[in-house]
């Protein structure tokens, strides 16, 4: 029985660690230590407004810019969602994160891609994937939601769909 609470232990250690990013993958903040500094700091600071002063997620702030999907004029709208990712929250929270990723890539680009976006991260970015770009990567794996009375939703003027 030993064995097996080993490799249960080494595989939940795996998963914690794989799945979530360590360093920057979208330039500038790759290689350009100083500009990735200020972006770590401002998503502390949104993070810290919108979760309390002592709700920051254990591990540093990252942003690899669209994740699987290709960077153009819109790498901002995915930077700034990689923020609300990255800080975690309720389903309400992430819902409202998703709406404002296709919002904002529909200011720079027109037709089917915004809705495109929003629907790969509805698919592909749910708290329980082992995946870099999951809902509340700067927690621990299998975090999930956030839950309960004390949560802070997080700020927004988007609407309902």
């Amino acid at each position: 029985m030993r064995p097996a609470v080993a490799l249960a232990a080494f595989l939940v250690a795996l998963l914690s660690s794989a799945c979530t990013p360590v360093t920057h993958g979208a330039e500038p903040y790759r290689s350009d230590p100083e500009l990735a500094r200020t972006l770590e700091q401002r998503a502390a600071q949104i993070c810290a407004e919108r979760r309390g002063a002592g709700g920051l997620p254990p591990r540093p702030f990252t942003t690899d810019g669209c994740s699987v999907w290709f960077d153009s004029s819109w790498k901002h709208c995915c930077v700034e969602h990689d923020i609300d990712y990255w800080c975690g929250g309720s389903a309400e929270d992430r819902r409202r994160a998703d709406r404002e990723l296709r919002d904002c890539v529909s200011q720079v680009a027109g037709g089917v891609l915004p809705g495109m976006m929003r629907a790969g991260v509805r698919v592909g970015g749910a708290p329980w994937y082992p995946v870099p770009w999951r809902w509340g990567y700067g927690w621990d794996y299998c975090r999930g939601y956030d839950t309960g009375a004390d949560t802070r939703q997080l700020e927004s003027s988007s609407t309902e769909d």
